[in-house]
C-alpha cells in the first residue's frame, strides 16, 4: 500500500488519476513482492527446522538399547533398597516439637494455637531451618512468647499464627532479634501512644497501596481519638 504522504506530493506535483493509480498499482506489487519473499523465507526456515529435529530423533533412537535379560529387576524384594522418605516426612518430628513448644508458649500467652504443620507451613518451615538452623526456630517461638503485641495486646487485637512466623522471612528474622527481657520491662502504651503508632501503621500501608487495610487502620484511630476526648468510657 502507498503511503498516505507520497499521495499528498503527487496530488501537490499536479499528478494525474491515472498517474496516481498506476503508483499505487506498483506499490501493491511491491508489497507483495515482499510477502511473497518472507513467505518462502518462512517455508525454508521450517524446513531446516524439521530436518534438525529427524536428525536429533534418529540420534536419540541409536543411542537407545534394547532391553535384555540383565535389565530385568531382581525377583527378590528384599535386594531393592527401600525408597528414601520425602523431605515432609523427615520434617514431621521437627515440626511437631515445634507445634507443641508454640502452643506452650505463644498460644498460652494470647496468640493463635496451632493445630497442625500442613504442607505449606512445611515448606517455610524448611525455608526458614535452611536460613537460620534449629535451634532459631524454638528461639523465634520464645521470642514471640513475650511480645505483648503479637499475642493480641495491639489496638486491632491481632495475633500472631505459627504459620505466619515461618511463612514471613522478615518477622522470623525481627523474632530472633528481639530481647525478652527488655520486651518484660516495657511498660504498656499510652493511649496517646497507641494513637500515633496506629497512625504510623496507616501510613505506612498507604505507602504501600494496601489502601484497604490502611482505611482498617484509620478507623482504629478515629475510635482511639473518641475514647481519649470520652476519657476512656
Amino acid at each position: 500500500m502507498i503511503r498516505p504522504e507520497i499521495l499528498d506530493a503527487l496530488l501537490e506535483a499536479g499528478a494525474s488519476a491515472e498517474m496516481i493509480v498506476a503508483a499505487v498499482k506498483a506499490a501493491t506489487c511491491a508489497e507483495e513482492a515482499k510477502r511473497g519473499e518472507r513467505r518462502a523465507k518462512d517455508a525454508a526456515r521450517q524446513r531446516r527446522v524439521r530436518g534438525t529435529r529427524a536428525v536429533a530423533a534418529e540420534s536419540h533412537a541409536a543411542r537407545v538399547t534394547p532391553r535384555d535379560g540383565t535389565d530385568a529387576p531382581p525377583k527378590d524384594i528384599n535386594s531393592n533398597p527401600p525408597s528414601p522418605r520425602s523431605s515432609n516426612e523427615d520434617l514431621a518430628p521437627l515440626a511437631g516439637k515445634l507445634a507443641t513448644a508454640w502452643n506452650e508458649g505463644p498460644a498460652k500467652a494470647g496468640a493463635l494455637p496451632c493445630r497442625g504443620v500442613n504442607p505449606g507451613r512445611k515448606t517455610a518451615l524448611r525455608a526458614r531451618l535452611r536460613e537460620h538452623g534449629e535451634a532459631a526456630l524454638f528461639e523465634a517461638v520464645r521470642n514471640l512468647g513475650t511480645s505483648e503485641f503479637h499475642c493480641g495486646a495491639n489496638p486491632r487485637g491481632w495475633k500472631a499464627s505459627l504459620g505466619w512466623l515461618l511463612g514471613n522471612g522478615e518477622a522470623f528474622q525481627r523474632m530472633l532479634e528481639l530481647t525478652p527481657s527488655e520486651t518484660d520491662r516495657r511498660p504498656p502504651m499510652s493511649p496517646e501512644e497507641q494513637l500515633a503508632s496506629v497512625e504510623r501503621s496507616a501510613a505506612l500501608l498507604e505507602r504501600m497501596g494496601r489502601g484497604d487495610e490502611a482505611a482498617e487502620f484509620r478507623r482504629t484511630a478515629e475510635k482511639l481519638r473518641r475514647q481519649s476526648s470520652t476519657g476512656g468510657e
